[in-house]
C-alpha cells in the first residue's frame, strides 16, 4: 500500500470517528421510535383484552397488578427520556473551538449515548414485560364472587274477623293475602273478603 493510500485511510478512519456520533444517534432515534409504538401496542392489548375492573380480585393480587403497572410506568418513563438522552444529546453541553479537544469530546459523547442507549432499551423492555405480567395476572387471576345479600324478610299481622295470623308475606293481590309461618310452615292463603287489615311487624 502506497502513502498516498495509508494517507487517505487515514483521513477516511478519521471522519468516520467523526461520523459516529450522528450514526449513534439516529439509531437512538429508531430505538426510541420502535419502543414507543410498541409500548403503545402493548397498552391497547391491556386496555382491550385486560380486566375492566381489579376490584373484583383478591388483595393480593389487586396490589401486585397495581404494583407492576406503576413500576412498568417508571421504567417506561425513564426509557424514554434515556432514548431521547440518546438521541438528542444533553443541553448545556460546551462547545469546543479545539481540534484535540473536539475530537475526545466526540467520542466521549458516542460512549455516552451508546449507554444511554442501552439503558433506555433494558428499561423499556422491562417495562413491557411488567406490562404483559399484569395483563397476564388480570387474564388468570378469578374474580371473587361477591356476597349478595339476602333480601329481607317482610312479616305482616293479617287481622281478619276471627283471628289474628302472623307471619311473613309471600304474596298480596286483590283475591287473597298469602302468608307463611316460620321457615318450614305451609303457606296459608286468606281471602281477600275475610281480611281487616294487614299490619307490617319487625318479627313474629
Amino acid at each position: 500500500m502506497t502513502d498516498l493510500a495509508r494517507k487517505r485511510f487515514a483521513q477516511l478512519g478519521q471522519q468516520l470517528q467523526y461520523d459516529q456520533l450522528g450514526t449513534v444517534r439516529r439509531q437512538a432515534e429508531g430505538w426510541r421510535n420502535g419502543l414507543t409504538g410498541l409500548t403503545g401496542l402493548v397498552g391497547a392489548v391491556f386496555v382491550l383484552k385486560g380486566r375492566e375492573s381489579v376490584a373484583g380480585m383478591p388483595d393480593i393480587w389487586r396490589w401486585t397488578t397495581a404494583a407492576l403497572l406503576v413500576l412498568a410506568f417508571l421504567l417506561l418513563l425513564s426509557g424514554a427520556l434515556r432514548a431521547v438522552r440518546a438521541a438528542h444529546g444533553q443541553l448545556g453541553e460546551r462547545t469546543w473551538l479545539s481540534g484535540d479537544l473536539l475530537f475526545a469530546a466526540v467520542l466521549d459523547e458516542v460512549e455516552r449515548t451508546q449507554d444511554a442507549l442501552t439503558s433506555a432499551r433494558r428499561r423499556s423492555v422491562t417495562g413491557l414485560c411488567l406490562i404483559v405480567a399484569a395483563v397476564a395476572v388480570s387474564w388468570v387471576v378469578p374474580a371473587e364472587e361477591s356476597a349478595t345479600p339476602k333480601p329481607a324478610r317482610a312479616y305482616v299481622l293479617v287481622a281478619t274477623g276471627k283471628e289474628v295470623r302472623c307471619g311473613e308475606l309471600v304474596i298480596s293481590d286483590r283475591e287473597a293475602v298469602t302468608i307463611k309461618a316460620g321457615k318450614k310452615g305451609k303457606p296459608h292463603r286468606v281471602p281477600a273478603e275475610q281480611v281487616r287489615s294487614v299490619t307490617p311487624v319487625d318479627r313474629c
